[in-house]
């Protein structure tokens, strides 16, 4: 057990990654904003934990159906897939389908599927289907960061202050979970592509809370995530941003 404690708490970086306390957020809308778009792009994230580090490869790509975004991570001890597609409604992510695979001394896998026709949401979490009632705005854990991004620069048309409170519904297996970010300030992060102005979050939770998590986004590389921090104990899990390569929107110069 002493031996998997390591791994399960360097399973929680990564997963984070995948935006564990990120999600739907409730930024106001652009009056008139149509068709809005995405800007695919591929980065490396480096996560710190328990002394181990793990290179996060994470890609978005266009499809015929929408997006498709992959996050992949390596060690010597664990390895991470994750992928979610899904497309956009307007300035709304739509999921589709997401899945999770962790193989290590521990192994783990999750799966959501979005089936707004019949109405519901099936989500796979400890080798058990759960079903939900679907909603707009519910979203699992991965693509929720696009709709982070889209809401994020939807706010920032309307007004130069960032949203204070975000709010978000996130699939966990049986569970639909609330969770909300509180705007800290405006932070300038340096990078191995320089210093970089970031917004940075902090996940609210009750008083009694021993855990902690913080996430910074930066503007001027189109809303991605710079950093990531969760603190649990005497144990602190950091991922960050180590490159990025964005696409050009269509129409740009």
């Amino acid at each position: 057990m002493e031996a998997q404690l390591p791994i399960r708490r360097l399973t929680t970086g990564l997963f984070l990654l995948a935006g564990a306390f990120l999600g739907v957020t409730t930024a106001p809308p652009v009056a008139g904003a149509e068709g809005a778009t995405l800007a695919p792009y591929k980065a490396t994230y480096l996560t710190k934990a328990m002394g181990m580090k793990v290179r996060i490869e994470r890609e978005l790509v266009t499809t015929d159906e929408g997006y498709r975004l992959t996050s992949n991570g390596r060690s010597m001890l664990a390895k991470i897939k994750e992928s979610a597609r899904f497309r956009l409604d307007g300035e709304n992510v739509q999921g589709i389908n997401y899945q999770y695979q962790l193989k290590s001394v521990v192994r783990r896998k999750r799966e959501v599927i979005f089936l707004p026709e019949a109405g519901i949401i099936k989500s796979l979490k400890k080798d058990e289907w759960s079903e939900h009632k679907w909603s707009e705005g519910v979203l699992d854990q991965l693509s929720q960061q696009e709709q982070l991004r889209l809401d994020l620069k939807s706010a920032a048309q309307a007004s130069d202050a960032p949203p204070d409170i975000l709010k978000f519904k996130v699939v966990d297996g049986s569970r639909i979970k609330d969770r909300r970010l509180q705007f800290v300030g405006r932070e300038t992060l340096s990078t191995p592509m320089g210093d970089v102005l970031t917004l940075h979050y902090k996940q609210l939770r009750p008083p009694t809370a021993t855990r902690r998590s913080a996430v910074w986004i930066a503007p001027s590389l189109d809303y991605l995530m710079v950093r990531t921090q969760h603190i649990e104990d005497d144990s602190t899990i950091e991922i960050s941003l180590e490159s990025l390569t964005i696409a050009p929107q269509k129409g740009s110069h």
